[in-house]
């Protein structure tokens, strides 16, 4: 009898602890604006809602992999084993659709819809993903192995507040992160037109002087014999004075770039073009080149030259991180713009990915400042031109690693 008694006060003391449990999480988000530590922090409590052996989060990243849904925690023991999971695939299209928690053993047939895509996490043992929903949009996935099941109708309601109230606290992570860049971005901009209008005035005073030096070398260079040590010299001379002249340029393109000519131009023929340009020097280094293009992707209103400068200055770094061989992919799709609230017109992505070392995050957060390099014997200035080129078309260009340790380079180009 008395078992009975303490069993039932027991049974009324667990909706009291689980709705602690809720509020305590709720007030724990109010201070964490960081994906991993949000992650951390809702681990713990599934673990406590539920009997969870292992979760794992994704989210729509707003900038760096605008078309892909990513792991947060990269250092996660199972990364290397799972895919990004593409914003076009079926998976998150699912989920958009419908918003609801999917219990897969619950579910056979929607788990067999998804199986292409759901496969590496079935292969985890992976039995239930819960959307993450805020603001009207799916922001992310929590896939999730429950050991014990199946979970019963209050555990189940708790996950889905529990879920609500991840959303609201992962949406305020990713705002705060998209605002941190957007300041980046004026801050890049400002220094961009103040590097800008010191390099100009430097680039006018070298380039008469530089001219000068050049026509005199020649002459110099002519009354020497062929082939005598002079006139080597004389030759390195001119190629130095030439690599100069090439800098002056690019510092005159920075501070004050060529008049552009827009016209329609078709992406994917401009994308090849480039290819076979650096085909030759790709084949002498054993690095294949990839292309995979979306289909139906509308027409760009750019200066095709400076579209190919961009894109070959990319693919030539891509070409660089690779002197032992590898793979150089050249991706494309369109991004729609009812498909993220930070777009108000629809996008074409371009991806270069490279299987480099890649590049350290203190790094990347630099690549793109005038005169910053870590290459012996760089300038530091074609990366920045790309973004003063891309800028001008109000598009947007940023670079993130792969899954596999390499860097893949987005450039966003709006449809007009």
């Amino acid at each position: 009898m008395w078992q009975r008694i303490l069993d039932y006060f027991h049974h009324l003391r667990e909706p009291v602890q689980e709705h602690t449990l809720l509020t305590e999480f709720e007030e724990s988000l109010m201070l964490i604006v960081d994906s991993e530590q949000l992650t951390n922090n809702l681990l713990s409590k599934l673990n406590e809602l539920a009997d969870v052996e292992k979760a794992l989060v994704y989210l729509a990243d707003h900038i760096e992999s605008l078309h892909d849904f990513t792991l947060v925690d990269k250092a996660d023991q199972f990364a290397s084993r799972l895919p990004n999971l593409a914003g076009s695939g079926i998976i998150i299209q699912w989920f958009r659709v419908n918003r609801e928690i999917l219990i897969f053993e619950e579910n056979e047939e929607v788990t067999d819809y998804l199986r292409p895509e759901l496969q590496p996490f079935l292969d985890l043992d992976i039995n239930m993903a819960v959307p993450l929903i805020s603001m009207d949009r799916l922001i992310g996935i929590v896939f999730m192995e429950i050991r014990e099941g199946p979970l019963d109708e209050i555990q189940l309601a708790n996950l889905q507040v529990l879920s609500r109230q991840a959303s609201l606290a992962f949406e305020n992570a990713l705002l705060f992160k998209e605002r941190l860049r957007q300041n980046e971005r004026m801050f890049r901009a400002e220094q961009l037109a103040m590097m800008g209008q010191f390099a100009a005035g430097i680039a006018h005073e070298l380039r008469n002087p530089l001219t000068a030096i050049r026509s005199t070398i020649q002459y110099l260079e002519s009354e020497f014999n062929e082939g005598s040590d002079q006139r080597n010299l004389a030759h390195g001379i001119l190629d130095e004075v030439d690599r100069l002249n090439n800098i002056v340029g690019n510092l005159l393109s920075l501070a004050k770039p060529a008049e552009s000519n827009p016209q329609e131009i078709d992406i994917h023929r401009e994308i090849e073009r480039c290819v076979n340009f650096i085909e030759a020097k790709a084949k002498s280094q054993k690095v294949t080149l990839d292309t995979d293009y979306g289909a139906d992707l509308p027409k760009l209103r750019f200066d095709p030259a400076e579209l190919r400068q961009v894109l070959l200055n990319v693919m030539m770094n891509g070409l660089q991180a690779m002197p032992e061989g590898g793979t150089l992919a050249m991706k494309t799709s369109y991004l729609m713009p009812e498909a993220h609230e930070f777009i108000s017109d629809g996008r074409v992505l371009i991806r270069v990915e490279d299987e480099g070392t890649g590049i350290p995050a203190d790094v990347r957060q630099r690549v793109f400042e005038p005169f910053f390099t870590t290459k012996s014997g760089g300038t530091g200035l074609g990366l920045a031109i790309c973004n003063s080129i891309v800028k001008r078309y109000n598009g947007e260009i940023g670079i993130a690693e792969t899954n596999r340790g390499g860097t893949e380079v987005s450039i966003f180009l709006p449809v007009r």
